[in-house]
């Protein structure tokens, strides 16, 4: 199946035994539903069968996992396999929709929004993939992590202040809000366990750095922290759930640092040719359907390359969509790191154009386009605008393995894995993954 095809709305391949889509009346063209269907009695921990006392246990599963190589592109039977899989999770986790969006774009790249209109945080969580099912899988697992992240057994916490638990001086306070970096330590504040990966040892998280019951007013203890979601994954194993949310904790620092690094977008532009074949066809597809892309390297104290992609649309015509996305990416290589981003950016125009995201209101569309357009087409466009520079050629990272020991040893560390849940019948394990001396990202675009 080629990367990006302009092709009509896709739908969600059929379950053995039963249909995604829903012959309830007022579903609207080009999306599909999953019945609504509960126990009244509270679900929220049936099938969670993690318990602290197995720390060890749980560390272990990740470490036996870095020895394994990167893991390859996703096989579209692979994918229908998985779907179907982890569907009966949907219920529990109260996701009462999957929306198929890819057609809402001229694109073509799958792009599907799983709903559920319980979250704590964000309703709708979006999902990409090179064909629909992987989408599928990566919209119901984004939506997974925050029903994991919200319904954290009360008996896994416990409240104490840093100093009570010897917390050394400097951890975590680049996650703190500017105005508790300098009290904090003696705040009682509820705190959960983690597990450092590099030593083994046990590691208390301060609980907001790991739950997401983003309510109004906050939980009681929190307010002290920036409330992200960085570092949270669900994957069919707890490594790659951990892997996962590591990249992302890389990312989000990278990208932190970007923002306040005088002259980024003049002096870490990188040109778009010479990055690999994946690169190529993403950027010369892209452009055939009138987008443009550019790219600026994020330099990460990790070594680990982190790529900044914006995009906008330049043919003739009216425009689909007149803003223009961007996406972050971190990788094994600048290679991966590339299409990451490009594919993030790329798919978040199909998330842009619904009109349902959380984070995006109406006052978001209602700004003055002209100017942000005009601004972003020189951005992009205009070649004077940052030369493009060569990055600094550096080895791919190898293995999972050696991308710990390059975290390990950056000071961004300690990297803490913090479990929040196991379904034992799907085998979905969800990780919140910290890194105690990185930056948090939080920017409202």
């Amino acid at each position: 199946m080629p990367l990006l095809t302009c092709a009509a709305p896709s739908r969600l391949p059929s379950v053995k035994g039963q249909r995604l889509c829903c012959t309830a009346p007022n579903v609207q063209s080009g999306s599909s539903a999953l019945p609504i269907s509960f126990d009244p009695k509270d679900d929220a921990a049936e099938g969670q069968t993690f318990s602290i006392q197995e720390l060890p246990a749980f560390h272990q599963a990740i470490v036996s996992g870095l020895g394994r190589p990167w893991t390859q592109a996703t096989k579209p039977e692979e994918a229908e396999r998985r779907l179907r899989r982890i569907r009966p999770l949907c219920h529990r986790a109260r996701i009462t929709r999957l929306a198929d969006l890819t057609g809402l774009d001229r694109i073509g790249l799958p792009v599907v929004q799983a709903i559920r209109p319980a979250a704590l945080s964000e309703v709708t969580s979006l999902g990409r993939g090179m064909f629909i099912a992987e989408a599928a899988v990566g919209a119901i697992m984004e939506a997974l992590e925050r029903y994991y992240a919200e319904a954290i057994p009360p008996e896994w916490t416990f409240p104490a202040t840093a100093e009570e638990l010897e917390v050394p001086d400097g951890l975590f306070e680049a996650l703190l809000l500017p105005s508790y970096r300098e009290k904090w330590q003696r705040h009682v504040i509820p705190w959960i366990m983690g597990v450092d990966i590099v030593t083994g040892r046990p590691q208390p998280v301060p609980l907001e750095l790991v739950h997401t019951c983003y309510t109004e007013p906050p939980p009681p203890g929190d307010g002290l922290f920036v409330r992200t979601t960085t570092g949270l994954a669900c994957h069919m194993d707890a490594c790659s759930a951990f892997l996962h949310g590591l990249f992302e904790c890389i990312e989000r620092d990278a990208i932190a640092r970007a923002f306040v690094t005088h002259g980024f977008f003049d002096r870490m532009r990188i040109p778009p040719t010479g990055l690999g074949s994946r690169v190529d066809h993403i950027r010369s597809a892209a452009a055939a359907l009138g987008i443009s892309c550019a790219l600026w390297h994020a330099p990460s104290p990790t070594g680990v390359p982190v790529v900044w992609c914006q995009t906008i649309e330049t043919g003739p015509g009216e425009p689909i969509l007149a803003l223009p996305t961007e996406g972050y990416g971190a990788g094994p290589s600048l290679e991966a790191a590339a299409a990451n981003a490009m594919l993030e950016a790329l798919s978040a125009r199909a998330g842009a154009i619904s009109g349902a995201r959380d984070d995006q209101t109406r006052v978001h569309y209602r700004r003055s386009v002209d100017a942000a357009v005009a601004k972003a087409r020189v951005l992009i466009l205009d070649e004077q605008f940052g030369r493009p520079v060569r990055v600094p050629a550096s080895p791919a990272i190898a293995d999972p393995a050696t991308l710990v020991s390059v975290v390990g040893s950056s000071g961004l560390g300690p990297i803490i894995a913090v479990p929040l849940g196991y379904d034992r019948d799907t085998n979905v394990h969800c990780v919140r993954t910290v890194l105690a001396g990185a930056h948090a990202l939080f920017v409202l675009r």
